[in-house]
């Protein structure tokens, strides 16, 4: 009878072992959305920028739990998305954007934040963007929630951007 107990109970613990596990889930950006003219319309900079990932590192950051599971974000792959959509629209804005410009930026996501709401999820985003040589620096917020957790990064990513576009001191900074 013991015997027959010790299995039953090991057997109980070996299926917990794989029906209750911790899952990890890296969390990306899927892709930009489009800035429309009418949220942010023409920049009139002759100047030609450059921007570069200012995130020395690729590594996974803990963002968030829920439950048993766990979400990591790699920075450096989020201000990828930043930088490349932040380029895209200033080419798109009759910006000059060139791989080495004078006027260079360094382009930087700090943290990155998802936080789950009775019928929404929220991402909070805080980026920094900073004059190579030093002289300027400002952070930026992109705060958006949704139903879908993919839908509040991207919106996240998207606020960044419009931030940082409509700012005039950004605006002034690439402009000198």
């Amino acid at each position: 009878m013991r015997t027959s107990l010790k299995l039953v109970l090991s057997l109980l613990i070996l299926i917990s072992a794989f029906l209750f596990p911790a899952c990890s889930h890296v969390a990306v950006p899927r892709g930009p959305i489009p800035v429309k003219m009418d949220v942010v319309g023409p920049i009139n900079v002759q100047n030609e920028v450059s921007f570069e990932n200012g995130v020395t590192e690729s590594k996974l950051t803990l963002i968030a739990t829920k439950g048993s599971d766990k979400y990591f974000a790699d920075f450096m792959v989020w201000t990828s998305f930043v930088v490349s959509q932040l380029e895209n629209e200033l080419r798109n804005r009759g910006v000059p954007v060139k791989a080495e410009g004078a006027n260079a930026f360094k382009v930087r996501v700090e943290s990155v934040a998802l936080y789950w709401g009775f019928a929404a999820t929220r991402c909070i985003v805080l980026a920094r963007v900073e004059k190579k040589d030093g002289t300027w620096s400002r952070g930026y917020e992109g705060n958006n929630a949704s139903g879908n957790y993919n839908r509040a990064i991207d919106g996240s990513i998207y606020k960044v951007v419009v931030a940082i576009l409509q700012d005039n001191d950004f605006l002034n900074a690439i402009s000198k």
